[in-house]
């Protein structure tokens, strides 16, 4: 039995090791040396449901799909029971965003990063950063300053700005002060408040994002010699 146990695990981390490979090469592929434009900041990895993107050039929404690019600037929204999962094409952070939001995606290219911006009017949204990268999440009530970590963002119509970190530590800003926020507890902005923090319970840690999994990734891209093509991946977790 032990050693049954022991050749699953060493199965499941060769299952790990394969996919990230795979990711990396996909990456490589979408980055903006070898895209279309050279504007790329991040690709979708998937979409549930009704998912649509408005890239502020004729104000018109047009229908994401897997290996949709995403350039600084565009405003990715989800309609009822949808979903988006997206990855940032410089160091693989990962986002995905909820039924009923509404997020724009920002960046400047740092040499070999991107500086990472979401601008969450309404929604939420959960994330996974690489740490070391900058990367914030802006609403109408405050910022989230994030220094490579697992956290959940929602924000609702009146203005409440709620963060979850689940891993790392956040500091929590908006123009009456700012606080940090660490592992295991729960975060509020509103307009008119400073950042307030307590440490979450059991029960209202969210896990919408961890029950949802990616098993197919695919990309459309163009090579040096001008030809297109459709990577797919699937796998196993």
């Amino acid at each position: 039995m032990h050693s049954l146990q022991k050749r699953k695990h060493s199965l499941g981390k060769g299952i790990t090791f394969c996919l990230a490979v795979w990711i990396g090469s996909l990456l490589l592929w979408a980055s903006p040396g070898r895209a279309q434009s050279g504007k790329d900041i991040a690709v979708v990895l998937k979409t549930v449901g009704n998912v649509t993107v408005n890239r502020g050039e004729n104000g018109t929404w047009e229908s994401v799909k897997r290996g949709t690019r995403l350039h600084s600037g565009n405003v990715v929204r989800t309609g009822d029971k949808s979903l988006a999962a997206l990855v940032f094409t410089d160091d693989k952070s990962l986002v995905k965003i909820r039924a009923n939001s509404e997020v724009t995606i920002k960046g400047s290219r740092e040499k070999k990063k991107v500086k990472k911006s979401l601008f969450m009017r309404l929604g939420e949204l959960w994330a996974k950063v690489t740490k070391g990268n900058p990367f914030q999440v802006e609403t109408p009530s405050g910022v989230a300053a994030v220094k490579g970590t697992e956290f959940y963002v929602a924000m609702d119509q009146s203005g409440n700005m709620v963060v979850f970190c689940m891993e790392g530590i956040i500091e929590l800003i908006n123009r009456l002060g700012r606080l940090d926020l660490n592992a295991g507890e729960r975060g509020q902005l509103l307009p008119d408040n400073r950042p307030t923090k307590r440490r979450m319970r059991e029960d209202e840690k969210p896990k919408w994002a961890a029950e949802d999994e990616i098993n197919e990734l695919q990309i459309e891209f163009e090579n040096e010699n001008g030809e297109k093509k459709i990577l797919k991946i699937r796998f196993r977790q």
